[in-house]
């Protein structure tokens, strides 16, 4: 609601508020609705336009320039932690229009640290192909993962060689 409207058009109760339009009489203030100008402007703006200078205003927006637009790719963080009691994950996805979707899980057996690492990358990229993303980022903050999956490092471990496998 706006308050000019308000005090205008309502009863004065208290003091301060009758000091206010007390005030503002004396200008001969009118309240009025404001209509929508965007669409408004545009018509008039056409309807008064000749044909042949809508000619040259088509002429200024070739579809080309709509056309090359081009879109960030998804990101994805994962990071994965395990202590003596229970290891866990956590994956952070972020849309191309920066919608953050963050999901995390908890892993019922006992597992190295290398491994819940690999299994929050494989965990992000199962819910990425879910949603049928073409062009995905990938960030971790752990080198080892990084520079296996990109075969810079060997895996001497064989219990990752399952999760490699499955992330090639």
């Amino acid at each position: 609601m706006d308050p000019l409207k308000y005090l205008m058009e309502k009863l004065v109760e208290d003091g301060k508020t009758a000091k206010w339009v007390l005030l503002l009489s004396k200008f001969n203030i009118k309240y009025v609705t404001q209509k929508f100008v965007k669409g408004r402007a545009i018509t008039d703006y056409l309807a008064h336009c000749l044909p042949k200078e809508a000619e040259e205003i088509q002429g200024d927006f070739p579809d080309k320039d709509i056309m090359g637009i081009e879109l960030e790719p998804w990101k994805m963080y994962f990071d994965g932690a395990t202590n003596q009691n229970r290891s866990g994950f956590g994956v952070l996805l972020i849309s191309p229009k920066g919608t953050h979707i963050p999901f995390s899980g908890r892993l019922n057996f006992p597992t190295t640290n290398n491994a819940t690492e690999y299994k929050a990358c494989i965990m992000g990229l199962q819910v990425i192909l879910g949603l049928g993303v073409k062009e995905l980022e990938v960030y971790g903050d752990f080198a080892l993962i990084i520079s296996q999956i990109q075969n810079r490092w060997k895996i001497k471990e064989e219990k990752l060689m399952h999760y490699y496998e499955c992330l090639q």
